[in-house]
């Protein structure tokens, strides 16, 4: 794995045109919008020891122009939690151009729990008979960030492939740790990513700053799956085994236990002239 400087473009350029965003705005207990997202529920693939549903206890406006995505725990259902993708599927820098992907999040605390967003291909929306775990090796994925709570101050950022052995579950990529220690869940930073196609590559920040750079020449031909169109999509796990590293286990009595996304934002930079 190579971590070098990006040639990717500046985050604060001027010329990044906002292609897709949601800041959030609405008054307290407002169910998401489902223009812009679709809601998973039930307990789907890739879940830990939560199941999810689509209800403004777990997924709602905090009314202060914040997402609440909020995890729970009772007797009879045991952990629930929120799960939302765009529903837009077709994310894709031009080529000689880039994207730039950004939420702001505070983090939910306690152990047990994985926040997360991330980029699958378009293709796993649509694969039929296909068993999910051969379709989720053609897809790749693109963790933007995942924050698990028993490092609460470091952030992930993380591409999965059938190439990339690095870490668990066919993962590459690193962890960076807050300047100053402090975990995460206590305030909101910002999480980055900047994606070009023509050259490919990927660049991760928080809070503006660089912690990770890749390229296909850090894993393999068959390995960089990161040039097929996308959609993302935020959520708190609970106890998954499939991340960077294991979360801790979870104390039912910590629960509820809120993440908050101040804005997401998409912006591209067409290809260069």
């Amino acid at each position: 794995m190579t971590i070098s400087a990006s040639p990717g473009t500046d985050l604060t350029s001027p010329d990044w045109q906002v292609i897709w965003s949601d800041d959030f705005d609405g008054p307290e207990g407002t169910p998401v919008d489902h223009d812009r997202w679709t809601i998973i529920t039930g307990k789907p693939w890739a879940a830990g020891r939560e199941s999810y549903a689509d209800d403004t206890d777990h997924l709602s406006l905090d009314g202060q122009g914040n997402l609440r995505v909020t995890v729970t725990h009772t007797e009879d259902e045991g952990y629930v939690s929120g799960w939302l993708e765009t529903s837009r599927a077709d994310f894709l820098p031009p080529a000689g151009g880039a994207l730039r992907i950004e939420a702001r999040v505070r983090t939910a605390p306690g152990l047990g729990l994985d926040c997360a967003m991330f980029a699958w291909a378009e293709r796993m929306r649509s694969l039929g008979d296909e068993e999910p775990l051969q379709g989720w090796y053609k897809s790749g994925e693109l963790d933007l960030f995942e924050v698990v709570n028993t490092v609460p101050a470091d952030v992930y950022g993380v591409v999965h492939s059938p190439e990339c052995h690095q870490l668990p579950s066919l993962g590459m990529g690193t962890a960076y740790t807050n300047p100053g220690g402090a975990p995460l869940s206590d305030d909101f930073h910002t999480y980055s990513v900047v994606w070009t196609r023509e050259p490919d590559t990927l660049t991760w920040y928080l809070d503006g700053h660089q912690y990770l750079h890749l390229t296909p020449a850090d894993t393999t031909p068959k390995g960089w799956l990161f040039d097929q169109r996308v959609f993302f999509g935020l959520l708190v796990v609970v106890g998954s085994p499939g991340g960077p590293i294991l979360p801790g286990e979870p104390d039912p009595a910590a629960f509820p236990a809120t993440m908050l996304v101040d804005h997401v934002t998409i912006a591209e930079i067409g290809a260069a002239r």
